[in-house]
């Protein structure tokens, strides 16, 4: 790979490590091997384990006269281990018009000089201000609680200790996640997508244009302490109570138990710490332009296509104005699983 190829790929890294973390966009760390001879004793931490092929809950249907919406509904996270395929969803494929991911198309001017200062910027801004660590941050109460779990989930990985929290607590549970089977990349989506492809189906995603992603970053440095504390707390809490809601949740999904897939406490978390991004303007209003990208390109679909498939996180289905709840409100008819 050329070294200008290498600048433009670092630059576009380091504006979506900050700006889609805690959309479930990263990719779940591993489990540290123990280093030869040492004598630190890690905790055995359960795992989710599937065995064999499964199809996930089946699809929701909102109709309009002869048009159909089928959504597929996505989970995070999932077992890493998890073999999925939906019969259900390659019969939609086969018929389909079009599909809709859960993801969107990002374009940014991005050059290669450009690339380099952001990911520069990057690096300066993952790390709290004066190369303060987090136990001179956080309240120290917080702060041991996240240290507890440091040593329990992500043991070897010290440099969290120097990430400003709302990063150190992205990346702590991705490690959990890990540790316990579970990854939060949203593998179904990617599977989907080529699954179209081979059908010849339209993929149209939602665009998204950053029009200046060096003044996105510079936001993002500026969000207030109290609201990344807010989702370090948030996120501490989840990981004490609730992983082991977490792997049900996967367990439930990978087996198509829709009723078993609610957890106040999960959007309660992913909701504090968008609060916390969304402190800057700039990642509120690519939120937003997302999100109305991706409905619009469903009503679209539900006005002119006799058939389309879309791809959706679940919680955006139930949650209060979600999906489910504005397609009834326009008087669509939708049908559950």
């Amino acid at each position: 790979m050329s070294s200008m190829r290498r600048s433009r790929r670092s630059g576009a890294c380091a504006l979506a490590a900050l700006v889609l973390m805690l959309a479930d966009a990263g990719t779940t760390a591993q489990a540290s091997e123990p280093a030869a001879g040492g004598t630190a004793v890690e905790e055995i931490i359960e795992e989710v384990t599937i065995l064999g092929e499964r199809a996930g809950p089946g699809l929701w249907r909102v109709r309009n006269g002869d048009n159909t919406l089928y959504l597929l509904g996505t989970l995070s996270p999932l077992p890493k281990k998890l073999e999925w395929r939906s019969r259900e969803v390659e019969n939609v494929l086969a018929r389909a018009q079009r599909l809709i991911p859960a993801r969107g198309d990002v374009s940014a001017d991005v050059g290669p000089i450009k690339a380099v200062r952001l990911f520069m910027q990057y690096r300066k801004l993952r790390d709290n201000a004066d190369d303060q660590r987090l136990d001179a941050v956080l309240p120290p109460a917080l702060f041991e609680r996240f240290e507890s779990l440091r040593r329990k989930y992500a043991p070897r990985e010290r440099s969290l200790l120097e990430r400003r929290p709302v990063l150190a607590a992205g990346e702590l549970w991705r490690e959990a996640l890990g540790r316990s089977g579970l990854t939060a990349r949203n593998d179904i989506n990617r599977t989907v997508e080529k699954l179209a492809k081979a059908r010849k189906v339209p993929i149209e995603r939602p665009k998204l244009r950053i029009d200046d992603p060096q003044g996105t970053l510079a936001e993002i440095g500026r969000i207030p302490l109290d609201a990344e504390i807010a989702c370090m707390s948030a996120t501490l809490s989840r990981l004490e109570a609730d992983l082991g809601v977490a792997r049900k949740r996967a367990e439930a999904w990978s087996v198509g138990n829709v009723d078993a897939l609610r957890s106040p406490s999960s959007a309660a978390q992913q909701e504090v710490c968008w609060s916390a991004l969304q402190q800057s303007p700039k990642i509120a209003a690519l939120r937003s332009q997302f999100d109305e990208g991706w409905f619009a390109l469903a009503l679209d679909s539900l006005e002119r296509l006799p058939v389309t498939l879309a791809v959706v996180p679940i919680d955006e289905l139930y949650k209060r104005n979600g999906v489910l709840e504005r397609m009834r409100a326009r008087g669509f008819l939708v049908e559950e699983p």
